[in-house]
């Protein structure tokens, strides 16, 4: 499927961006995976005459805009396990010890290139978070050509972030975290 020329604009109201994190350390037993979602971006898609293969992607996201949406546990969502107060408690942790929004309130990516692979689109471009600049790159699909669906795995201490951790280090979440996202171009 292909995705028509045009200019998109999405934000949280077209689409949904999530955040997977992952717990490890001596008393992950007794912690979460979670599922945070991003409540407030915007994503502008420039696909020109050529296609998909010459599109431009920018995007913003603003960092104190997460929102613990609930536990996870072997993928699946545990909607009733967290309480709202640990939620907010998380929230306000991840905004103190990890993403420190009063300094670095924008998460920015712009593509640098796209590529058509085995019937997927593959985008490769320069993520700015937390005041460090790192290339990434990640499959994007398409079932319909007006949804754009992918997973893009990231590295918190190459952004310069410390992953969070509690009671002395037993408690930590994983440097990786994945970004997923689902997105509609209507």
């Amino acid at each position: 499927m292909t995705i028509k020329e045009g200019s998109y604009t999405v934000t949280a109201s077209s689409g949904k961006l999530y955040v997977y994190t992952f717990k490890e350390g001596f008393l992950s037993a007794v912690a979460h995976d979670l599922l945070i979602e991003m409540t407030d971006f915007r994503i502008n898609v420039n696909v020109p005459a050529g296609g998909f293969g010459s599109a431009i992607v920018e995007a913003e996201i603003q960092a104190n805009s997460l929102k613990v949406i609930c536990a996870m546990k072997d993928g699946q969502r545990q909607n009733d396990t967290l309480k709202e107060k640990d939620k907010t408690d998380i929230e306000e942790a991840a905004f103190r010890d990890v993403l420190h929004p009063a300094r670095y309130p924008t998460i920015n990516f712009r593509s640098t290139g796209v590529q058509e692979k085995e019937g997927a689109y593959y985008v490769k471009g320069d993520l700015t978070l937390h005041g460090v600049i790192r290339p990434v790159g990640f499959a994007v699909q398409t079932t319909t050509g007006k949804d754009l669906k992918g997973k893009i795995p990231l590295s918190q201490k190459e952004h310069g972030i410390k992953p969070y951790k509690a009671l002395l280090g037993t408690l930590k979440v994983k440097n990786e975290v994945d970004v997923a996202f689902d997105l509609s171009l209507e």
